[in-house]
């Protein structure tokens, strides 16, 4: 199921890592460097104005793929035949955080690179601090996705079991009346065992 932006599972990952990055970008620069001054060292002249907003676009993207991926294992326990499976543990796990770290690293290059500053700065504690923090955030995100994929599935199917109609109550059996035998004589003859009959 392709349809919109949010079809595949790859473009729902990339949005719930966006926010993700930049959640983690905001708390590694709180950790490191609680004052202004101190991140503005930290950061070694990189401007930080762009993280309130792409935080924010971060997070309703986020918010539109958790929607979605809801809906796709409501839809994978509902709709028979959409031959959609659940991803497994490294697509789950493992591709967003390592992508997610992957992704700090070059935002934090990418920053310095534009604002003209050493990269001297990258050697210190920012980097490790920032690519655990960042593979934390980034399987926190995709164990999210896997839930709310299966909590959509978990309801789909409880939508499916209540549709389903219920056995109607079991009412006593009424035997049709008792009739009698078309062949009497035959069925005597066979249930009774005797001496063979001389003619």
């Amino acid at each position: 199921m392709k349809d919109g932006p949010m079809g595949t599972r790859v473009a729902r990952i990339l949005a719930v890592a966006v926010a993700g990055l930049f959640a983690g970008h905001v708390i590694v620069y709180r950790i490191l460097a609680p004052g202004p001054l101190q991140r503005s060292v930290l950061a070694g002249g990189a401007s930080h104005a762009y993280l309130p907003f792409a935080l924010a676009m971060g997070l309703m993207l986020a918010l539109v793929a958790g929607a979605r991926t809801f809906r796709l294992g409501f839809r994978r326990a509902t709709v028979p035949g959409t031959g959609q499976r659940r991803p497994g543990f490294p697509g789950s796990l493992i591709l967003p955080a390592v992508a997610q770290a992957a992704a700090f690293i070059a935002l934090e290059v990418l920053e310095r690179v534009l604002a003209g500053a050493p990269m001297g700065t990258l050697l210190g504690p920012l980097l490790p601090v920032g690519v655990a923090l960042q593979l934390v955030v980034g399987a926190t995100g995709g164990l999210l996705l896997a839930g709310l994929d299966r909590a959509g599935e978990v309801t789909g199917r409880a939508v499916v079991a209540r549709r389903r109609p219920t056995a109607p109550a079991l009412e006593p059996h009424r035997w049709p009346p008792a009739t009698p035998t078309p062949w009497p004589r035959l069925r005597s003859a066979l249930l009774i065992r005797g001496p063979p009959a001389q003619t």
